[in-house]
């Protein structure tokens, strides 16, 4: 799919396809690429081999020329060092790693042969990996058909131009790469380490329409960013997705961005995209339980659980995979909701429960009470160890601007223990300038101070 989208688009035009802050790549450049990496990776035709990926035109032109060779490609973050790579890559059983490197006559394919080699399928599969750095992790493999599902052509004849805010390794970055190519778009790609004053700027220079991007990313682009310079930006669309969206958050984006329309999307690395909601309001109507969706994604709840059918979800986790999937049609996401009236929330995520001398704590209840509280810019809310209740709940918070940290900690142990059970206040707070983000753009729910 990805190979047909460059070939197609290249035969009639020449626009860019992929900006960075270096560099501007148009859609013959790209194809002449793809075509370079063919020829150098022949000897990888219909195996299992390993993708260093970043946010470049060398780095899409090889995926490509991984799905022309029908290989079983398997997808790290280029940030991850070779020695990880490699290690991964062999519990894996893959025949190969590759990355594109820049030579002075152009780019090149630099192949690493590794021993133990499985037999790939034959077929040109996708497969992601959904945890951390360290151990086995999950390995989820999507044909580029399942990938490709939720694509929604445009109608009109403009080229959107998308901000890449996700790791292209990852499936939101799939996403959104995909679906800038199928309409023959412009992918912006802004420095991973960008500050988000220098982020506004590059959406500004790259004419940016479209942003797709985890809430968090939102709060910390509203946080330290020029606003004014925000709302001159004339976004057509604002997708928010990965994480739980509260209701302050999309009032504020619709501010700023009173002509966008703002989407929120519900999408797992499993299951691909299940839903979007575009009524401006958090959660989802419970009407969405009581038959299947358009796309013929079917919910239901379940011990308060998410359970999901989608006909985009993955083929199967790898066989060398940590990751198994129980049995049944329907998969358990771990998301948790709850419904009032006729609409569905999300709580959290059964494994950020923090468990207080029994007591159930989600980071997200906590987090919403903290978030409104004037001067506070974002805020964390994850479990700590305890030797009394066996965990505490803790937060990190960082004030706005101009704030005095010691007032501001009173008003959150004071505005706590008015909202708040006894089980679900801070024993902890702890003052920082920012909050971490994993990889995917997301919240960290690590539990330590």
């Amino acid at each position: 799919m990805l190979s047909q989208f460059i070939l197609e688009h290249s035969t009639a035009h020449d626009d860019e396809v992929i900006v960075t802050p270096h560099t501007s790549v148009g859609w013959h450049q790209l194809r002449d690429q793809t075509l370079l990496m063919v020829a150098a990776g022949e000897s990888l035709r219909k195996r299992r081999v390993g993708l260093c990926l970043g946010s470049s035109s060398q780095s899409y032109a090889v995926l490509a020329a991984l799905d022309k060779l029908n290989c079983d490609s398997f997808l790290f973050d280029e940030r991850l060092a070779m020695e990880e790579v490699i290690r991964l890559a062999s519990n894996l059983r893959l025949g190969a790693v590759v990355q594109p490197q820049k030579r002075n006559n152009g780019s090149a394919l630099e192949i690493r042969e590794i021993e133990n080699e499985e037999n790939g399928s034959g077929n040109s599969t996708v497969t992601i990996l959904t945890s951390g750095t360290s151990g086995q992790p999950k390995a989820a493999s999507h044909s580029w058909e399942s990938l490709g599902r939720p694509i929604r052509r445009g109608t009109n004849q403009s080229a959107p131009r998308w901000l890449m805010t996700y790791r292209p390794n990852l499936y939101a970055g799939l996403q959104v790469m995909l679906q800038c190519f199928a309409d023959r778009g412009t992918l912006a790609c802004p420095d991973s380490e960008m500050e988000p004053g220098s982020v506004v700027q590059f959406m500004t220079d790259s004419r940016v329409q479209y942003v797709s991007a985890t809430p968090s990313f939102w709060r910390r682009l509203l946080m330290f960013a020029n606003v004014e310079a925000l709302r001159n930006i004339p976004l057509v669309q604002v997708t928010l997705g990965g994480e739980v969206i509260d209701q302050p958050l999309l009032d504020r984006l619709k501010k700023i961005f009173p002509h966008a329309r703002l989407v929120h999307i519900y999408a797992t690395t499993e299951l691909g995209r299940c839903f979007s909601v575009s009524d401006g309001l958090a959660g989802f109507p419970i009407s969405y339980l009581r038959q299947p969706l358009a796309d013929g994604v079917s919910l239901r709840v379940q011990n308060g659980e998410l359970l999901v059918q989608s006909p985009n979800s993955m083929r199967n986790y790898d066989r060398y995979s940590s990751g198994q999937r129980s049995g049944g049609d329907w998969f358990h996401t771990g998301d948790v909701v709850e419904i009032h009236d006729d609409r569905a929330y999300f709580v959290g995520r059964k494994s950020d429960l923090i468990n207080v001398a029994g007591s159930k704590v989600y980071p997200i209840e906590v987090e919403r009470v903290i978030r409104v509280i004037p001067g506070i810019a974002d805020v964390r809310v994850f479990g700590k160890t305890s030797s009394i209740a066996g965990e505490v709940v803790a937060c990190e918070i960082v004030p706005a601007p101009n704030q005095d940290p010691e007032a501001l900690k009173e008003v959150v142990i004071r505005n706590c223990r008015s909202e708040l059970s006894s089980h679900q206040q801070p024993r902890m707070i702890k003052l920082v300038t920012q909050l971490n983000l994993s990889s995917a753009g997301k919240t960290l729910r690590t539990k330590a101070l």
